[in-house]
């Protein structure tokens, strides 16, 4: 696409001739074959990646950069991007969004101001992800048109802001009364409760102690964090079983459990019955 092409033309030329594109009216998703290494990569536009696994060392407005897997990285207009020489091949997710769409989204959420994205990396929910996935789906259909595609970019950049700290974020800002973080904090886990997050991610989050934080949450809630986040995740996967839409894998994956075997003694253990009793008994 024509308004993208400053920045496709710095890839390459053997990255670019094997970049699957599915663009938009102020989006475009690319699905590079490979990290680009070993020179700068700068945009006029946010650009949100999504790494299967670590890049190779990387450097960010030159400095360097660690990066964890489960991570979105979100880059402001204007920074560099410098991934030194590697041996990686994986396939990764690039959105490139333009600023005046965020901030269109922006002032609808109640924002007003340039936007700017405080952290690098990023947790993400499954709903952003699934977000993500129906843009792509629908860019490939044959019957696909401009408003569809523009709902559906429309609908990540909202998520996009619900989920990431910026510089006009509610979660910016340390929030004294005890009512307000405790809200802040359940916000965070039902939005997040499929990542695998920690005490002290959701503690960094509010700007609390993670001591005053767990002694506070358990006498307003009745719950400790770690036993509300479980609850929140059998929640969910109940909600996914009763529709028969998923296998067992896809629920546990789903709904932040390790492995199949931890998503069945947990759910058991709170419901009583084991999750394949579940999905046959208690269907819609």
């Amino acid at each position: 696409m024509e308004i993208y092409a400053d920045f496709i033309s710095q890839f390459p030329d053997q990255i670019k001739q094997h970049v699957e594109q599915h663009t938009c009216s102020n989006m475009v998703l690319y699905k590079p074959q490979m990290f680009i290494e070993g020179m700068t990569i700068h945009s006029a536009d946010f650009h949100i990646i999504i790494l299967p696994e670590p890049p190779p060392d990387t450097y960010v407005n030159d400095k360097l950069q660690s990066f964890d897997s489960g991570k979105i990285i979100a880059v402001n207009p204007g920074d560099t991007w410098f991934c030194a020489q590697g041996h990686s091949t994986k396939k990764y997710l690039s959105l490139l969004i333009k600023p005046d769409l965020i901030d269109k989204v922006a002032e609808e959420m109640g924002f007003s101001g340039d936007i700017r994205f405080l952290k690098l990396q990023n947790r993400f929910s499954s709903g952003l992800m699934q977000a993500i996935r129906s843009f792509e789906k629908e860019t490939e259909r044959p019957d696909t048109f401009t408003l569809m595609l523009d709902c559906l970019g429309i609908q990540i950049v909202a998520l996009l802001l619900r989920e990431f700290k910026t510089n006009l974020s509610k979660y910016s800002a340390y929030l004294p009364d005890s009512d307000a973080y405790i809200a802040l904090a359940i916000e965070y886990i039902q939005v997040f409760y499929s990542a695998n997050i920690t005490i002290e991610d959701i503690c960094r989050e509010i700007s609390v102690s993670p001591f005053h934080f767990i002694r506070t949450f358990k006498q307003k809630i009745g719950l400790s964090p770690h036993q509300y986040l479980l609850s929140v995740r059998i929640e969910k996967a109940q909600e996914l079983l009763r529709k028969r839409q998923h296998s067992m894998a896809e629920v546990a994956n789903q709904c932040g459990f390790v492995n199949l075997s931890h998503f069945s003694s947990k759910f058991k253990d709170i419901t009583g019955y084991s999750p394949s009793s579940y999905k046959k008994n208690f269907n819609l």
